[in-house]
């Protein structure tokens, strides 16, 4: 359903960036982001049309961006990141093999999406697919008051639902989770250490070194 959401989606997903409130917070992040992926061998996921995908690459030596739609990855291709950057059709949960090597793994705007019970099982996936040691990096969205779709339930686990809505007048029910400083600390300090988090108003950034890669 996420998949085939954003699948739908991908024409219409850049206006997301566009909103003028957000600009201060995204201006702040780009900026962390660049300095972040500065000299590193990066490895993406969910790398959606590319937005992230073209900071980073202002500033990484090579990066792996994969995506499970097309569309998306269209979209992507068009933003000429570079020799550097390879694009790549794949599934999060099933990636392909992947030249490497990486030292970073990142994931925007993908953390929201994943039920508290998937967190665990993402982080050990993608550290195997990074060498030992190497960085996590996160950017995500806070919950701020009367921004966004609104949640329309909350299963057992505890994961918040939102209805959303196409141009077309097509809706779906996807997951999105808002973990607050306390909840995204202990939900990646099993699998990383040196974890730092950036708050802002509509978004959060989180870093991190792998307990263990590769």
């Amino acid at each position: 359903m996420l998949a085939e959401y954003y699948r739908k989606r991908a024409s219409e997903y850049e206006a997301f960036y566009a909103d003028p409130e957000r600009q201060a917070d995204l201006a702040a992040l780009r900026t962390w982001l660049m300095a972040q992926t500065q000299r590193r061998r990066v490895l993406e996921i969910a790398a959606g049309t590319g937005y992230w995908t073209a900071v980073a690459a202002t500033a990484a030596v090579s990066i792996t961006a994969t995506d499970i739609n097309a569309e998306t990855l269209a979209i992507a291709a068009r933003r000429q990141l570079g020799n550097h950057v390879t694009l790549v059709q794949a599934d999060a949960w099933a990636l392909p093999t992947l030249a490497g090597p990486f030292d970073l793994g990142m994931a925007h705007l993908w953390w929201s999406h994943l039920r508290k019970q998937d967190r665990t099982a993402f982080l050990c996936a993608l550290s195997a697919r990074l060498e030992p040691g190497a960085r996590l990096l996160m950017i995500d969205e806070n919950l701020v008051p009367n921004v966004g779709a609104p949640i329309v339930r909350c299963d057992a686990e505890g994961n918040t639902w939102q209805r959303r809505w196409l141009d077309s007048g097509e809706r779906f029910e996807v997951v999105k989770n808002y973990p607050d400083t306390a909840e995204l600390q202990q939900s990646v300090s099993d699998a990383c250490e040196r974890i730092e988090i950036q708050q802002r108003r509509y978004f959060w950034a989180l870093s991190g070194r792998f307990r263990n890669g590769g």
